[in-house]
């Protein structure tokens, strides 16, 4: 049981995968994420904040932490067969404009991780969560469009493309997804 402090994250396993809070344990594979440079290669900022990426991940733990106080965010991606940090996927509030008001779909994963089909198992369980649990009306996602795995993974997973916008400078590709689209898309 939580102490009265503590916020209460809500736990997913799929398949494959654990979707859990951040726990202190997690802070070097959170590390070594935001210094990859493939895995932050297309996130705003990039490779210029891989220095820092122990000090990005350590603040990124408390802040994904503390956000569940609204009811939803980012949890720690385990594999259950080793039970090692891989990734990070959830939801966050959108900025209020355009593709990404509302709530937002986002995901990454470390580069052992990528081509297994985690990134689907684990997007498709935060879609779950948003569409079941909170009851959500529409999640959206952002992408750069030379990102071709996760277009795809959103596409597998049958979110909408709604083409180029702009989001804080960049142009990027926006998706959107309402809970008939999930249903139409067959992935629930």
């Amino acid at each position: 049981m939580p102490r009265p402090h503590q916020i209460e994250i809500p736990e997913i396993e799929t398949e494959r995968l654990v979707l859990r809070g951040f726990t202190d344990a997690d802070l070097p594979d959170f590390t070594d994420l935001r210094a990859d440079p493939e895995v932050i290669r297309f996130m705003p900022g990039g490779e210029v904040l891989a220095p820092f990426a122990r000090e990005i991940a350590l603040g990124r733990i408390k802040r994904y932490r503390k956000e569940w106080s609204r009811g939803f965010g980012v949890w720690a991606i385990e594999e259950r067969r080793t039970g090692a940090m891989i990734g990070y996927a959830g939801l966050e509030p959108g900025d209020g404009a355009g593709p990404s008001r509302g709530v937002e779909l986002m995901y990454v994963l470390a580069r052992s991780a990528w081509g297994t089909g985690y990134g689907r198992e684990a997007a498709g369980a935060c879609l779950d969560f948003a569409f079941d649990r909170l009851g959500l009306d529409r999640v959206a996602a952002l992408t750069a469009e030379e990102n071709l795995a996760s277009r795809r993974v959103l596409q597998v997973i049958g979110m909408r493309c709604l083409g180029r916008v702009e989001y804080n400078g960049f142009q990027v590709l926006g998706f959107e997804m309402a809970p008939a689209d999930r249903v139409a898309a067959g992935a629930k």
